[in-house]
């Protein structure tokens, strides 16, 4: 039986994002990165509340990882710890509800100003062939765009973090290798990193973090993978009506479960939770979660 794993959390897990980068009381990181990614100087940030409103009554709430007016940017931010096929259309649903919202609340359309979603994205597809960074547009193959202002970013996470030393460009290379240590483990908190001032301060974070007690309760992961287990269910009794239509109702249902039960094993083992909880949570046997390590 493998032994209960500690757990360390880093800025890979939104709610530390969240809580190191969108932080009003101390902008610095928040500050170096923008000023990286957009090639320019932060001059003003004002923090808008992440929570889309409900209109009616049958309407989801929805709670983006950040927002932001940066100076003649509306800047939307999503952290991605896992690829889910259905994460581009959320985001861009809670992206344009932010646009909607901006729209609501002034006296003409905003053609002027910029509104960028950017998302930082672990384990996309075929990760290892894409670039460092995607940058999407609303606009046909002749470049002829449908809106001028409206930007979509999407850094590779993976490619950053096991390449980033390979980039020429240096204050590119400097942005990936900031970005690279999202991704930070335990162990890497007593390296000395040259002084930098930004990894000095995302390790005084992190450790800050990782030492409150509150925090890390919060941080557990049992209430989020009852919620995971939920839309995971759903999915997979989806997906198995769909295989059903060619192998029968009731194989399909059964076979979308168990594809489900898998994969919600293997997040739990990418998230190092303990052995006993994933047997427990998803009705494998010991062998079965073994077999997927």
């Amino acid at each position: 039986m493998p032994k209960k794993r500690k757990t360390f959390f880093n800025v890979r897990d939104d709610k530390v994002f969240k809580a190191i980068f969108a932080d009003p009381a101390d902008t610095f990181l928040l500050e170096t990165l923008i000023n990286l990614i957009f090639h320019t100087k932060v001059k003003n940030i004002k923090f808008e509340n992440p929570e889309l409103l409900k209109r009616n009554a049958i309407e989801r709430a929805k709670t983006c990882d950040f927002v932001a007016h940066v100076d003649d940017k509306l800047l939307h931010i999503e952290l991605n710890s896992q690829y889910r096929k259905w994460l581009h259309l959320r985001h861009f649903n809670f992206f344009t509800t932010s646009i909607d919202k901006q729209t609501e609340v002034g006296e003409k359309y905003d053609i002027k100003n910029f509104y960028i979603h950017v998302e930082f994205t672990y384990n996309l597809p075929n990760s290892k062939n894409l670039d460092y960074v995607l940058v999407y547009t609303l606009e046909t193959s002749k470049h002829l765009k449908y809106v001028d202002n409206v930007y979509f970013v999407e850094f590779n996470m993976d490619r950053i973090r096991k390449e980033w030393y390979n980039v020429i460009d240096e204050r590119e290379r400097k942005l990936y290798y900031y970005l690279s240590k999202f991704d930070m483990k335990k162990e890497e908190l007593e390296i000395n990193e040259e002084d930098d001032e930004f990894v000095k301060k995302l390790k005084e974070k992190l450790k800050m973090l990782n030492r409150n007690k509150k925090f890390v309760t919060f941080l557990s992961r049992e209430k989020d993978i009852e919620y995971q287990m939920n839309t995971e269910r759903s999915e997979g009794i989806d997906e198995g009506i769909n295989i059903g239509f060619s192998k029968g109702i009731t194989i399909g249902k059964s076979e979308g479960k168990n594809e489900s039960k898998i994969e919600i094993a293997k997040n739990m083992l990418n998230e190092k939770v303990d052995f006993n909880i994933i047997c427990k949570t998803t009705g494998l046997t010991e062998q079965e979660v073994l077999n997927l390590q």
